[in-house]
């Protein structure tokens, strides 16, 4: 029988594990990153606008490395990855849940993010991949398309159907949820722009929708169904800094 001192024990590992997949599969994006300019840009002299350079990073480290790491973690434990994590076509119901999700994560943000930065009075930090998108409009709607192949689903399998599978196997769905979400918002700090406050803000603000997804894969274990949620989240971020970027309403709006 398992002891209690056992059984912390191994929560406490499986719990370093998680975090040092999320870590590892950021470093390797970032590896993959760098061979890449040693190997293939910097032989051919080739410059790296901020949009190409945008795109290699989703394809490295989403497209790869998130990628990458779920499979090299099942490998090494003769797992069966393809079994962990469910995937199928959405039904009527899972569309339902989807569109529901996706509205209330954006509400959700929306109020969430206003009673934050009341509180502690500073503004959330700046985004490289939105900054990017900003100065580049035209390049938005390439973007969108991305974030529906390559981001969205990319994070899903890692940090949805990998961690927040395997913490459930010893938290529970709630605890589960809730440690997923600790290690997924503060990945996103390599992008952000600004102080350490206002990292800390936008880090708190992206736990919410990273909260909806969860709860979005709990309720229908289907991991397509909070990649479509997660995809159509970003790409209303994205259309709606397309409509600001080319004038199409306020930049309060």
């Amino acid at each position: 029988m398992e002891t209690r001192t056992e059984s912390s024990g191994s929560r406490l590992r499986l719990v370093g594990v998680c975090f040092g997949l999320a870590i590892g599969g950021m470093g390797l994006g970032i590896a993959v990153l760098v061979l890449a300019a040693l190997l293939v840009f910097a032989p051919l002299e080739l410059t790296i606008s901020p949009t190409a350079s945008l795109v290699l990073s989703l394809v490295a480290i989403q497209g790869i490395a998130f990628p990458g790491t779920a499979l090299l973690y099942f490998r090494y434990t003769n797992r069966s990855l393809r079994e962990f994590v469910p995937v199928a076509v959405p039904s009527l119901r899972e569309i339902g849940i989807t569109v529901s999700a996706w509205i209330g994560a954006l509400v959700l943000v929306v109020i969430g993010a206003n009673v934050v930065i009341q509180l502690v009075g500073t503004e959330p930090a700046g985004n490289a991949a939105a900054e990017t998108a900003a100065d580049n409009p035209e390049f938005i709607p390439v973007l969108i398309v991305l974030v529906f192949l390559l981001n969205a689903p990319g994070e899903e399998l890692l940090f949805r159907g990998v961690i927040q599978g395997l913490l459930r196997e010893r938290f529970g769905p709630v605890g589960a949820i809730g440690l997923a979400t600790a290690a997924f918002a503060p990945i996103h700090i390599t992008a952000l722009i600004g102080s350490v406050e206002a990292a800390l803000v936008t880090i708190t603000i992206l736990s919410i929708p990273s909260i909806v997804f969860g709860a979005v894969y709990e309720l229908t274990d289907n991991i397509a169904v909070p990649t479509l949620v997660h995809a159509l989240y970003n790409a209303t971020l994205f259309a709606g800094l397309y409509a600001v970027s080319t004038g199409g309403v306020p930049t309060g709006g």
